[in-house]
């Protein structure tokens, strides 16, 4: 909690209504000696008299809190308040500004709520919607406590509250196998025997295996020992690259369109939880964005969440697009590179050749709107149209280099890749003699 003012308690502008509409009504009833305005001023005048002598001395304690401070696209925050000493105060109302991204429950963002008599303590909450990634300010939220007949008020401005909502991956999956790897982890059978769960076969005893692989049966049946054999397990490195160097379209949030950023970010999250699932190995790189970039390989739900917290800080910045390199980086050669750009700069595709150029398997996902350059003024339409033809030819060049550029369309976009590269991986292969 950060409170950054409280008011003492000051008369309010209904108070002093009561006071003027009494003292002048009186007033005016005794000057032109008419008794109805006697009778209406009297009500006004006997309130202001009650509720300046009932005036409350000490000020409510405020303790607030919000919880949760992390969630995903589409979940609610509750920033919550307790009062206590308020044995003075009628009722609580708390306000919660309207926010960009942030729905509150109710819309109007107004909270009111009662004081029994005799309490001491009260409580008053708000509930918040993130509809869209990112980091966001809540607050500051006016807090205040109001007396009787409403003639006095506390007032109290709580700031300081950040929730970070983390991208929603989209609907993702996967069916082709995977391409060979070297790990010994994951759920991805190897081409090779090994220390595994999936079963290969029944052979002869051999001097190393394991005990717990003798197949008893067959051993009693041959009258030799006999072991069963497994496939070895293996994993797969999957190096994520993000180009956000600048984001195209209209951003609706969780419910509305989604810009080329915000495919981008939650195409990334989708794909890093379906290999992570899977137990294979996940790292992440973002070019073009201000803050934390990189993310070392890992494995795992926790992983997961390292991944989604640096997605969830982009922060596009055009003005670094001088400082991308186009090298690899410290990527083994057997990872599987997938990198997700709107591929307007030309930076992504070229940092995809030089990827492909050690070596690598690299996969390049197209992730700009389809109405992205739609525009109600002539000239700029003309000019997006211009660039996406120039696009496509950089499609065209980068292709013919023998790197695929994929349109994100959600689960299956990369069943033809996946399944070329498993084809390539079982395909017979020269060997020196």
């Amino acid at each position: 909690m950060t409170v950054s003012s409280i008011d003492p308690w000051a008369p309010s502008p209904a108070h002093f209504r009561a006071i003027v509409v009494g003292v002048v009504g009186i007033g005016a009833a005794l000057l032109f000696r008419i008794p109805a305005i006697l009778v209406l001023a009297t009500p006004f005048a006997f309130v202001a008299v009650w509720s300046t002598a009932t005036r409350p001395d000490d000020a409510p304690t405020l303790t607030s809190q919000i919880s949760p401070r992390t969630i995903r696209e589409g979940e609610a925050t509750t920033w919550a308040a307790e009062l206590c000493d308020v044995n003075a105060v009628d009722h609580v109302v708390a306000f919660a500004p309207p926010r960009t991204w942030l729905e509150t429950r109710p819309h109007s963002g107004v909270v009111a709520t009662g004081v029994d008599h005799g309490d001491s303590t009260t409580a008053v909450a708000v509930a918040m919607r993130c509809t869209h990634w990112g980091r966001h300010e809540i607050g500051p939220i006016n807090v205040v406590a109001v007396s009787s007949w409403g003639a006095f008020r506390w007032r109290a401005l709580d700031v300081g509250y950040q929730v970070t909502t983390l991208p929603l991956p989209e609907v993702f999956d996967a069916a082709p196998p995977q391409h060979r790897a070297n790990g010994l982890v994951g759920l991805n059978r190897s081409s090779r025997p090994g220390d595994g769960s999936e079963f290969s076969g029944i052979r002869p005893f051999q001097t190393g295996d394991r005990l717990r692989r003798i197949n008893w049966r067959r051993s009693l049946r041959s009258g030799d020992l006999h072991v069963t054999s497994t496939y070895a397990d293996q994993d797969t490195h999957v190096a994520l690259f993000v180009d956000a160097l600048a984001d195209f379209g209209t951003s609706g949030g969780i419910d509305g369109a989604a810009s080329s950023l915000d495919t981008t970010v939650r195409a990334a999250g989708a794909i890093a939880e379906h290999f992570l699932l899977r137990g294979d190995r996940v790292s992440l790189q973002v070019f073009g964005s201000r803050g934390r970039s990189h993310v070392p390989p890992a494995s795992g739900r926790g992983h997961l969440r390292r991944i989604l917290d640096v997605l969830a800080v982009i922060d596009p910045d055009t003005s670094r697009a001088d400082e991308v390199r186009a090298g690899r980086g410290a990527i083994p050669g057997d990872a599987l590179a997938i990198m997700l750009s709107p591929l307007i700069s030309p930076i992504a595709l070229q940092r995809a050749v030089s990827i492909a150029s050690h070596g690598l398997t690299v996969a390049v996902v197209d992730t700009l709107p389809d109405d992205v350059h739609a525009d109600d003024d002539a000239a700029t339409e003309l000019a997006w149209r211009i660039r996406l033809l120039e696009r496509q030819r950089e499609v065209r060049s980068v292709q013919n280099v023998g790197v695929p550029v994929i349109a994100w369309r959600g689960p299956g976009s990369l069943d033809p890749f996946l399944r070329e590269i498993a084809r390539r991986a079982a395909a017979p292969r020269m060997a020196r003699r």
